[in-house]
């Protein structure tokens, strides 16, 4: 067959079937839904990279290997990192979650749903609605845990959630499934970015 390339119709109509089948997956209704083409790490970084700008406070929940891995990433960013740490094998309660945020004033809150070293699923119930309520963002890491248990985002109000298809899924690596809150793709999209070598230093993208 002949190689569709990324902008032809037939290319955009399989997309926005790819698109549609991930939102049942993520139980939303968010128009930012779409594969990242990369490892589940890859949509890690992705989604950190995009919400989390250098200087920035993210408050992570840590209780396994795969929160110490956020935080990893969040130095790369050049993020100033706040952690709840949580003994391996136990999970947050919305309390703590809250007295953290109140505490830290994060512009992002970053957990693991289910963190493999540990076995451990982290309850989300009413974790986005926390976030709101202090105007923080939300991101969730769900590597492990989407299509093997309920992954609802719009109903627990978590912002950005992104995935693996090696795991529950049951499909080939190198590909990441994220979904993007309409509040966090405006907090994207508002910020500046000029590309080194393509555009002048006066080009204006956001409106930081």
């Amino acid at each position: 067959a002949d190689m569709l390339g990324q902008f032809d119709p037939e290319m955009t109509g399989y997309m926005n079937q790819t698109m549609a089948l991930y939102r049942q997956v993520f139980m939303t209704e968010n128009r930012w839904t779409f594969l990242v083409d990369g490892t589940a790490r890859a949509g890690i970084e992705a989604a950190l990279v995009s919400l989390v700008e250098p200087g920035a406070r993210l408050l992570i929940l840590r209780a396994g290997r795969f929160g110490l891995l956020l935080s990893e990433i969040a130095q790369r960013i050049g993020a100033e990192i706040r952690t709840i740490d949580i003994p391996w094998g136990e999970v947050a309660t919305p309390e703590q979650i809250e007295a953290a945020i109140i505490e830290h004033r994060p512009q992002v809150f970053a957990t693991i749903h289910g963190d493999t070293s540990t076995t451990m699923a982290q309850p989300l119930d009413g974790v986005g609605a926390i976030c709101r309520r202090h105007g923080v963002l939300s991101y969730v890491d769900a590597t492990a845990t989407l299509g093997g248990m309920a992954v609802a985002t719009d109903a627990w109000g978590v912002d950005v959630v992104t995935g693996g298809l090696q795991k529950c899924m049951g499909g080939p690596p190198g590909s990441a499934p994220i979904t993007i809150s309409d509040r966090a793709a405006a907090h994207i999209m508002a910020r500046r970015h000029v590309e080194a070598g393509i555009r002048g230093a006066d080009a204006q993208d956001g409106s930081r």
